[in-house]
């Protein structure tokens, strides 16, 4: 059996990392105050590869060095799994007899409730205050650059579907980067006060009888975009 290239094994060794950050629950959080991250140590995904530290070290010269390529992992693993989701449910919402209405409810919803809890996404916000270091913006900038290539087209095309388009001087990239915020702050919210992100509301949810609650971001996205954009003319 061939041995791994180096490329192979930095693979692995991130994916082990991703794997440990998921790992770290809310309960956990609540008892130690150090984010995910931070408690990736080199060493012990050294043991899980069942390498040296040596091996690991070989890749990256710091366990700091193997943390900001994890941070990259972990995102772009979190643009994967939304981006599935939401060229799904665009595609539902552009089928004949589909409510897009309802689907943007749903991709909405998704989004919050996926990363409300998700100990990859909060890791990001320990890094901000590093923000001043090269590396560590680039690749907090290289995943805003990323969502606004791949979810802006969807929101190109939902538009489309409603007959709507961005308002002077709006565009696709200031709506994302607003709704990025948005999101970005209530998922603070909801681990301070998590009631306070349910919208006192209902929405009829057209395959049941009953209604389903929709939570602030659902709302919130739904507002900004109805400001942002414009009926197209005819």
């Amino acid at each position: 059996m061939p041995r791994p290239s180096a490329a192979e094994r930095k693979a692995e060794y991130l994916r082990i990392g991703a794997v440990m950050v998921a790992e770290f629950s809310p309960e956990q959080a609540s008892a130690v105050a150090v984010d995910a991250l931070a408690n990736v140590k080199v060493a012990d995904v050294a043991e899980r590869a069942g390498v040296t530290k040596g091996a690991v070290y070989h890749i990256w010269p710091t366990q700091e060095a193997f943390r900001i390529d994890l941070l990259g992992a972990v995102l772009r693993r979190n643009h994967q799994q939304a981006q599935d989701r939401v060229m799904a449910l665009v595609e539902e919402a552009g089928s004949e007899g589909k409510d897009p209405q309802k689907a943007l409810a749903e991709l909405t919803c998704f989004l919050f409730d996926t990363l409300k809890d998700d100990p990859g996404f909060f890791a990001r916000f320990s890094f901000f205050r590093y923000a001043s270091n090269p590396k560590i913006r680039s690749v907090l900038a290289d995943d805003e650059d990323s969502v606004n290539n791949d979810f802006g087209p969807f929101i190109d095309l939902y538009l489309k579907i409603l007959h709507r388009q961005f308002r002077e001087p709006f565009t696709t990239a200031i709506f994302l980067t607003a709704s990025g915020s948005l999101l970005h702050g209530l998922c603070l919210r909801y681990r301070i006060s998590p009631e306070l992100t349910e919208f006192p509301s209902t929405h009829p949810d057209t395959s049941t009888s009953h209604e389903e609650a929709l939570n602030m971001f659902a709302f919130g996205f739904k507002a900004l975009l109805d400001q942002f954009t414009e009926e197209i003319p005819e």
